[in-house]
């Protein structure tokens, strides 16, 4: 009876092995499934992913050609835009140096053979210029006055105002005045 006692056992354990080996084989099968669903999935996305990038490498050449055709434009605008920056600048800077200077008047006469008469000495123009007009603009904003004779050229008195004011930054709102300064 012993003999009967011991294949009921070994039946048992064969059963309780064929058991065990069935759960592990299904889920090493489920793991696989859900493995090749996860794989499936990763593919569906990096499809979509790689669409996604030819549409966005399409639209990078298209604005990349964009850019090369109107690089130009946008080089010129740029340009010009730093220009007007600079320009602004320039007159603030300029307004700022206009307030804190004082203004004088300069009055001077033009006679008939091109000298500078100032007062009471006869200077030609390059003379007057360092002499007298750079030591002023020192320290003040000019506003010059020219006086002629009649009978001296306006072209004299126009180019040398023109001469004292050029790089100056300075403007003037007196008109040379063809009568003597008297």
């Amino acid at each position: 009876m012993q003999l009967i006692n011991s294949e009921k056992r070994t039946q048992v354990s064969l059963f309780s092995f064929i058991d065990l080996l069935f759960l592990l084989v299904a889920f090493l099968v489920l793991v696989i499934f859900f493995m090749q669903i996860r794989k499936s999935a990763a593919e569906v996305e990096l499809e979509k992913v790689q669409q996604k990038l030819s549409v966005v490498e399409e639209k990078k050449s298209a604005i990349e050609d964009t850019l090369t055709r109107f690089a130009p434009v946008i080089e010129q605008f740029t340009i010009q835009k730093k220009k007007e920056i600079e320009k602004r600048q320039a007159m603030a800077a300029r307004e700022i140096r206009k307030r804190r200077r004082t203004t004088v008047k300069l009055n001077y006469n033009v006679d008939a053979v091109g000298k500078i008469i100032y007062g009471g000495k006869s200077y030609t123009l390059e003379r007057f210029k360092s002499e007298v007009v750079e030591k002023l603009r020192k320290e003040h904003w000019i506003a010059f006055r020219a006086y002629a004779e009649p009978e001296t050229p306006f072209g004299t008195v126009v180019n040398f105002r023109a001469a004292l004011l050029s790089g100056s930054g300075e403007f003037d709102t007196y008109w040379d005045n063809l009568t003597s300064n008297k």
